[in-house]
């Protein structure tokens, strides 16, 4: 058990500087320091805000959100992030899309975001829309890099509901209770275009007050916005680390080491003042040879910089315990100045040790996200299920996970078995019918149950409708949006509703099951005309599916679909004719090194893949003419594949052609030029007296 160290710092002369952080201290690992700021006299220093602020928040097309550095002084923002509403009617669900923010920002500047698919989006839809209580409704938080909540933007819900708000982020549950005051703000009158809630003035009341609806402005300081704040009071900086940890003149800060932490405040003149203090974290942890006692004895030991020690079974009063009976272990460290500090337990087992990893039995995630799971530290060897050796894994894949663990003292460990599951991106809405028309003036959209909201769009528009089922009486395309209990967000298929008429059906297209084309003269697919009430195929059957192979020709069909609305399939299915690929014409019987032409006959359309060997094609692949030069001599076989503009293919079609050795050697005389001829068998001289076979004169 941690005994939390509250140093008050109350120094009465503050000397030359303005701003005073008393003497430096010391606190037990997992403790928290108090600190606090005190100026000297007649320094003009307000105590209340945050230096980073909502500033815009735009329920138009697009929404969009802006935040603002409104303090005199640069703030490092690495580790805040902004979160956002994503459901109308229950204030506990927030988009699973978190803006982290890193880097500095200087006085003044600003960051912002929308869902325009363009430069600085969200990631994903904001669900904000102008409009009254209870349709539409919005929330924004801003957190530092300590989670703690800097600032919250609120729209139409009541105060009811802010009080009673937990909403769940990835950094746990936050509500926005003591962060703003009275009702949101009404958004019943700001307009669907290029308005915004602009912040206005010179501080943070964390009401409706502090903001008006002004022309969007985003990336710029709003009119009627005054920089830099008078407020804020202190500013705390951890050295080490570089963060921000707090704004005011006090702060409860727990450090995970021992660092300097840095105050600064800004007086009405803008002068800046700070002051230093160091914070001492003594470490309690205890070390151990092992975390059963299978093979013999372990050995725990304190940190050695202590004064007196007391463990918990009073068998030591120094720093090294020998454990022999399996127990929970602690120690109790004092300091030569007084200040006691208890470890953390530790426990030893008599035989196989309990091994419990960091996430939960069943763990849900979005499509993209990543699991962290972390095994208990401290042990000689690691062994994951996946094969990994490291004391932590990180993974985006479904599946079941364990841990085998091993102690300095060769005793082993099993852990219990997570078991990750990803929520599936898309989702299948249905239909109670595909058109609307005399008689049957509606279709019922249902996009299934278990889902913690739901966002209905037609022809990509949100629309007002957030529930399970949504009934359509305009024609257009239908999607949904749902959200998981666990945060996630999935799409629908797109429906289509059409206006039909006997003499205007709706049109529709086949599916179809196996190859998306067929040509003749082989192969089978089966076409599928959907969800309908009655079917009527050209060629006169009336099931949902028929089966297409060698027959060509197109195929349609008309239905009639669950409403009783008439629709006709558009375009029609076409079974493609046969390609017929002429023979290959050009000379079977060519000189090696000649150049000779080859074709087919053309298809307009058709393209053609020519295959050979002992030559070059220099020149018309691909069209039903080529030229080869043939570069080796003997028999040869060579094809060529139309495929035609529909994408069939054809048979291949070859040509056999013997390929006449050629050496033709000029030998130059005072009389003129010989001509050394060979045979057709590459022969140059007798093989029996091994003399020229034949000479001629290039005169004949």
């Amino acid at each position: 058990m941690k005994k939390l160290l509250l140093l008050l710092i109350c120094v009465p002369f503050i000397g030359a500087g303005q701003i005073y952080l008393g003497n430096n201290q010391s606190i037990c690992e997992g403790d928290s320091a108090q600190l606090i700021a005190t100026y000297a006299p007649g320094t003009s220093i307000n105590s209340t805000g945050s230096p980073i602020l909502i500033t815009e928040c735009d329920p138009g097309a697009p929404d969009l959100l802006e935040i603002q550095n409104v303090s005199a002084l640069p703030v490092d923002v690495t580790g805040w992030r902004v979160i956002i509403s994503n459901n109308y009617t229950n204030i506990n669900i927030a988009n699973p899309n978190e803006q982290i923010l890193s880097g500095t920002m200087l006085p003044g500047s600003t960051q912002y975001w929308t869902d325009n698919s363009t430069t600085n989006y969200w990631g994903s839809n904001m669900m904000w829309n102008p409009g009254s209580y209870p349709s539409f409704t919005t929330w924004i938080m801003l957190l530092d890099n300590n989670n703690n909540v800097m600032d919250v933007f609120v729209g139409n819900w009541l105060s009811s509901d802010i009080a009673s708000s937990l909403i769940t982020t990835s950094v746990g549950s936050i509500s926005l209770a003591g962060h703003w005051n009275g009702d949101g703000i009404d958004q019943t009158n700001i307009g669907t275009l290029l308005q915004s809630f602009s912040r206005i003035g010179n501080e943070d009341n964390d009401d409706a007050s502090d903001f008006t609806i002004l022309s969007t402005s985003s990336a710029i300081t709003n009119a009627g916005l005054n920089l830099p704040f008078s407020g804020g009071g202190a500013t705390w900086y951890d050295v080490n680390s570089g963060q921000m940890i707090g704004v005011g003149d006090t702060l409860h800060y727990a450090p995970s080491q021992s660092t300097y932490v840095v105050g600064v405040i800004t007086d009405s003149t803008g002068q800046t003042y700070s002051d230093t203090m160091y914070v001492e974290v003594l470490n309690t942890n205890i070390s151990t040879t092992g975390f059963s006692l299978c093979n013999g004895s372990v050995v725990l030991t304190a940190p050695s910089s202590f004064s007196t020690y007391s463990w918990s079974n009073g068998a030591s009063t120094n720093s090294v315990l020998t454990v022999n009976t399996p127990g929970t272990y602690y120690v109790d460290c004092m300091t030569s100045n007084g200040l006691s500090c208890q470890s953390d337990p530790v426990t030893i087992y008599a035989g196989v040790i309990p091994i419990t990893l960091s996430t939960p039995d069943s763990v849900f995630i979005c499509q993209g996200d990543t699991v962290v799971m972390d095994g208990p530290l401290g042990f000689s060897s690691y062994s994951w299920s996946t094969g990994a050796t490291t004391s932590s894994i990180i993974t985006t894949s479904t599946g079941n996970y364990s841990l085998s663990v091993v102690d300095g003292n060769g005793c082993t460990g099993t852990s219990n078995t997570t078991s990750v599951s990803i929520s599936p991106s898309t989702i299948t809405a249905t239909t109670t019918g595909y058109a609307i028309c005399t008689g049957n003036l509606s279709v019922t959209l249902d996009a299934g149950s278990g889902f913690g909201s739901y966002q209905w769009y037609n022809n990509g528009a949100m629309m007002p409708n957030t529930s399970q089922t949504l009934v359509a009486t305009v024609a257009g395309n239908y999607t949904v949006d749902v959200t998981y209990p666990t945060g996630c967000i999935a799409t629908s298929n797109t429906i289509t509703v059409y206006n039909a008429t006997l003499q205007s059906p709706f049109y529709f297209f086949i599916n179809t099951i196996g190859n998306d084309s067929l040509c003749l003269p082989n192969g089978q697919v089966t076409l599928d005309a959907g969800n309908y009430s009655t079917f009527n195929w050209s060629t006169g059957e009336t099931s949902p599916q028929i089966s297409v192979n060698t027959l060509g020709g197109s195929y349609s069909v008309n239905v009639t679909d669950l409403n009783g609305c008439p629709g006709v399939s558009n375009p029609p299915f076409t079974v493609y004719s046969i390609v017929n690929t002429s023979v290959i014409s050009g000379p079977i019987n060519p000189t090696q090194f000649q150049t000779v032409t080859y074709s087919v006959n053309p298809t307009s359309g058709s393209t053609y893949n020519w295959t050979l060997f002992g030559g070059t094609i220099e020149s018309g692949q691909g069209t039903n003419s080529i030229d080869v030069k043939w570069t080796n001599s003997g028999m040869f076989t060579f094809s060529v594949l139309e495929t035609d503009v529909n994408g069939c293919v054809g048979e291949e079609v070859t040509l056999l052609v013997n390929i006449i050795f050629n050496s033709v050697e000029d030998i130059n005389f005072n009389t003129g030029t010989l001509t050394k001829i060979t045979d057709v068998l590459g022969r140059e001289s007798n093989e029996e007296s091994n003399v020229p076979l034949f000479y001629i004169f290039d005169d004949g």
